[in-house]
């Protein structure tokens, strides 16, 4: 079994990166992550859909979290996922490179497929200050389906990463508090609502947010115990699928895992005053 970090581990350390990123404003950061900051709810909602684009790439797993979680879409992910890598694999790969026994970490978890999705998800909706409701005034559902279908890919990948994020961040509230779980289903559908009422300026915002998770879901994996397939394609030690791991890694679970956990919601934290305070 291919080993990572949890999903948990995966959804604080990218909070902490997306905050790292919209400490540096400068060029492209400045005019999309950093505009975040402009209203508390905003910056919520992209905390929630980080964390869900930081579980993405694990739902080339069967038994992964995320694929569990949102049920037949789940199935339905991991199928065409799995799919894709194993026809990626079978038509590159050099003879020093072994048959995968799982597609799991293999061409998902590449940084092509997260530089793509952020590429599709970010420069493929078009800049304007209309929502999707005016839009499908002007246009009808139908020509809106046909006219802005990257609109309609956007909307199915933020839903689902809307699930997941605020899945993983209410959970621990919830079972620290006490509270009603009917609240873990209240967040997202109330998330989903605003979106349509959002212009496109800012739904490109979150869709880069969720290719950032995706990234950096990958990114985060060459420190696991296993290793990432990072460079793919590029051909290293004559394997085109050469998982890249740190010198130093951790196994999923242990108790350097646990500890890295609670680093990464302390960072989180203080990054988040940090981003706030820094006007």
């Amino acid at each position: 079994m291919v080993k990572g970090f949890m999903g948990k581990t995966h959804a604080l350390l990218s909070i902490a990166l997306l905050c790292m990123c919209m400490l540096i404003p400068v060029g492209f950061l400045e005019n999309t992550v950093w505009l975040l900051k402009d209203h508390v709810l905003f910056f919520i909602i992209g905390i929630v859909v980080t964390s869900g684009g930081a579980l993405l790439p694990d739902l080339d797993n069967t038994k992964s979290f995320a694929g569990s979680y949102l049920g037949p879409v789940g199935s339905i992910c991991t199928v065409f996922m799995q799919s894709t890598s194993t026809i990626m694999w079978n038509l590159i790969h050099f003879k020093g490179d072994r048959h995968p026994s799982t597609p799991h970490r293999y061409f998902w978890h590449t940084l092509i497929a997260g530089i793509g999705l952020t590429c599709i998800l970010y420069f493929g909706v078009p800049s304007n200050e209309l929502t999707i409701i005016q839009n499908i005034q002007e246009l009808t559902f139908i020509g809106f389906l046909q006219k802005q279908a990257i609109v309609f890919v956007l909307l199915f990948v933020l839903f689902t990463a809307i699930l997941l994020g605020s899945n993983m961040v209410l959970n621990k509230v919830i079972k620290a508090f006490k509270l009603p779980k009917i609240l873990t289903y209240i967040l997202p559908v109330l998330i989903i609502v605003y979106m349509f009422f959002l212009d496109y300026n800012h739904l490109k915002i979150l869709g880069l947010c969720i290719g950032l998770g995706y990234i950096f879901h990958c990114l985060e994996d060459f420190f696991a115990d296993t290793g990432v397939p990072l460079l793919w394609p590029i051909p290293i030690h004559n394997q085109c699928w050469h998982r890249l791991k740190f010198f130093v890694t951790c196994k999923t679970g242990s108790l350097a895992n646990t500890i890295i956990d609670i680093i990464a919601l302390i960072i989180d934290i203080v990054l988040i005053i940090l981003v706030f305070a820094w006007r």
